[in-house]
């Protein structure tokens, strides 16, 4: 009987425990999310405002940008864009992700529209 007792003190300690114990939210704010370039190319900056560690990568050549990773924080995220001698729009898009330890990421995006010669 006392074993039971110590069982069932231990299961409902380790419940508390374990219950009282809170994930870290990673969030994340991007400003402005959209921007917009002309033909020629350029500098384009947004503001990247995160709570954890965080990372930014693109799919697309030929942009660039920085800084690439950073702390916790607010950061000014400047992306170099190509000139483009292209006679229809283009999208670039800028991926910044955070995370904190195993908790779940919070990714945003900065996209980019390049619209095209005239």
């Amino acid at each position: 009987m006392r074993f039971k007792r110590f069982f069932a003190f231990a299961i409902m300690a380790a419940a508390l425990l374990l219950s009282s114990c809170e994930d870290y939210s990673v969030g994340t704010n991007i400003y402005p999310a959209l921007g917009e370039m002309g033909p020629e190319g350029g500098q384009i900056t947004t503001t990247f405002v995160s709570n954890a560690t965080w990372t930014a990568s693109t799919e697309d050549e030929g942009i660039s940008f920085t800084p690439e990773s950073g702390i916790a924080g607010t950061w000014t995220i400047t992306v170099t864009v190509p000139a483009s001698t292209l006679d229809v729009e283009k999208t670039y898009k800028v991926k910044l992700q955070a995370k904190y330890g195993s908790s779940t990421a919070s990714t945003r995006y900065f996209i980019i529209t390049q619209h095209p010669k005239r």
